[in-house]
């Protein structure tokens, strides 16, 4: 399988490029997935079975007061690439997020309903939603913790079932080989944010979702 990888540099790029050093992943001057020219043009040149994105803005406040970026990256981006796969007939892989749930439940099966709030989650369920008109690509639903957890804090109150990308990158990367396609999650076991950052990190401090202003955080954005 010759795998495509975009976003390479961010913190799932690099860990699945320790996995598999076979995985191709050019940087933004090589390949910008906001510009239809820079693809086709890639494209035109290089042949791939499968097409990992793993490209976003993941930074939450931010794609609050952002909005024309968020959208460039985390939307165009992905439809961009739905265009070029009418064209060049890859499997394209998308990296999606546990907050295309409201995190009102948790536990959220791949086929309850999403309920995007903040406009990260908008941002990335739209561009899930465009992936999925092809019933031949994969929807992966994660989220991951940095290796490096660069938070002084952790939240107390918030449940989840995301881990570490070095725990995460490994699961993701077996799905990507399987051939799996429509709408998978990946997770660890459900716990709060603060439990499951303190069993690396023991003397991490806690944090309430609420001492955060400007963006929403879900309560339990938890995946089976």
């Amino acid at each position: 399988m010759k795998i495509l990888l975009i976003g390479g540099s961010g913190n799932l790029g690099r860990e699945l490029l320790k996995i598999d050093s076979n995985i191709f992943a050019p940087n933004s001057n090589i390949l910008n997935i906001t510009s239809l020219k820079s693809l086709d043009s890639f494209f035109l040149k290089n042949n791939f079975d499968t097409v990992i994105n793993a490209a976003a803005i993941t930074d939450t406040v931010r794609c609050e007061t952002d909005i024309s970026a968020c959208i460039s990256t985390n939307i165009i981006g992905a439809a961009n690439l739905m265009f070029m796969q009418s064209i060049y007939k890859f499997k394209l892989v998308y990296i999606s997020t546990d907050y295309v749930f409201d995190g009102r439940n948790g536990s959220y099966k791949d086929s309850d309903p999403i309920n995007p709030i903040s406009n990260y989650a908008k941002s990335k369920a739209s561009a899930e939603l465009a992936v999925r008109m092809n019933k031949d690509n994969l929807v992966i639903r994660t989220s991951f913790f940095p290796s490096e957890f660069k938070h002084k804090a952790a939240f107390f109150d918030q449940y989840t079932t995301k881990d570490f990308v070095d725990i995460i990158a490994p699961i993701v990367y077996e799905k990507v080989v399987s051939g799996e396609v429509g709408v998978t999650h990946i997770g660890t076991k459900r716990d709060t944010v603060y439990n499951k950052v303190k069993e690396r990190i023991p003397d991490i401090k806690k944090i309430s979702r609420k001492d955060v202003e400007g963006v929403y955080i879900p309560y339990d954005t938890s995946l089976e």
